[in-house]
């Protein structure tokens, strides 16, 4: 998978408005990722390695942590839009 080149924070504010079609677009490329992932599990159950040794483990767990509150993130942004949109339609 190609390397993607970290976007600046501009403003001070983390905070950013997605679409739908980007949370779409972050959800096709971490099933890309982990079909991948699950490919070279195959290859080594096949291959009957038990065990391979590998740099980058701790990038793995940190990125997954990191997935973990991206998909907190966009819960809570999804819930308050949803109560937003309920309240002004009252």
């Amino acid at each position: 998978m190609a390397k993607r080149k970290a976007q600046p924070v501009t403003g001070g504010s983390r905070k950013r408005t997605i679409s739908l079609e980007d949370v779409r677009k972050a959800a096709r490329t971490l099933k890309q990722q982990s079909a991948s992932l699950e490919a070279l599990a195959q290859v080594m159950k096949d291959g009957e390695l038990e065990e391979i040794e590998i740099d980058g483990y701790g990038l793995l767990e940190r990125g997954i942590d990191e997935v973990d509150r991206f998909v907190d993130n966009v819960d809570k942004g999804v819930k308050k839009a949803s109560r937003d949109k309920e309240r002004s339609s009252m």
